[in-house]
C-alpha cells in the first residue's frame, strides 16, 4: 500500500478487502469521515500516535514499512511514543503486509477523537504462527501481548484467552481509563477481534 493511501481508500479497496479484510475493516473505524478522506497511512505510521490503528496491524502482521532509504521491519520500526526508526530526510514510501490465514481487529474508542483506547489486531500465519498487538494502552505506544499469543497458538478461540492475565504494570492511566481498566480491554478486544477473524 503505498505511503499516500488515504483511511478512506484502504477501508473501500476490493484487493485489501480480498486479501486483508481484517485491515480495510480498521481502515473504516479510524476516525470520522473527514479524518478518512484525509489521513493517510503513511502519515499514520510516521507519526505512530500510542493510540492509533495502524500500528497494531503493522505489528501484528509483521508488515514492511518501505523508505526512501530502506525497508523496516515492524518489529524494529516502533520505537516508543511518537517515535520511530525513521532517521532525517527519511520518508514512508509504502507499506507491504502479508497475507495471513487469519486476522480481525477490535477496538474500544474514545467517543470524541474516536483513537483507541484500547485496540487489538490479532494474526494467524498460514504456518500456524500467532501474532498479537495491542494499540492505546501501553506507556511505550503499541505492544505485542505474549500472553495471549501463546494462548491462540494453543487454541485459536476466544475462549482460549478466557484464562489469561493482563499485568497492568506499564499500562497508561489516565481521566478516560485506570491502567486495570485498559488490562482487561486488552483481552475483551483480542476476544472480539478472534470472533471477528473467525
Amino acid at each position: 500500500i503505498k505511503a499516500a493511501t488515504t483511511h478512506y481508500d484502504v477501508a473501500q479497496s476490493d484487493a485489501v478487502k480480498k486479501a486483508l479484510p481484517a485491515l480495510a475493516h480498521l481502515a473504516s473505524l479510524i476516525g470520522d469521515p473527514a479524518v478518512r478522506h484525509r489521513g493517510t497511512i503513511g502519515g499514520s505510521l510516521a507519526n505512530n500516535d500510542p493510540a492509533a490503528d495502524y500500528p497494531a496491524a503493522v505489528l501484528a502482521l509483521s508488515a514492511t514499512i518501505k523508505t526512501n532509504k530502506r525497508s523496516i521491519a515492524a518489529d524494529e520500526f516502533f520505537k516508543g511514543l511518537f517515535s520511530t526508526a525513521l532517521a532525517d530526510g527519511e520518508i514512508i514510501t509504502a507499506v507491504s503486509f502479508p497475507v495471513v490465514a487469519k486476522a480481525g481487529y477490535a477496538k474500544f474508542p474514545h467517543p470524541a477523537s474516536r483513537f483507541a483506547l484500547t485496540g487489538v489486531f490479532v494474526a494467524k500465519t498460514p504456518g500456524g504462527d500467532v501474532r498479537v498487538a495491542a494499540t492505546g494502552a501501553s506507556q511505550s505506544g503499541v505492544m505485542r501481548v505474549g500472553a495471549i499469543e501463546a494462548a491462540l497458538k494453543a487454541n485459536w478461540s476466544a475462549g482460549a484467552i478466557d484464562g489469561v492475565k493482563i499485568s497492568a504494570d506499564g499500562l497508561l492511566s489516565d481521566i478516560h481509563g485506570s491502567s486495570d481498566y485498559r488490562a482487561n480491554l486488552i483481552k475483551v478486544m483480542a476476544q472480539r477481534a478472534v470472533q471477528a477473524a473467525g
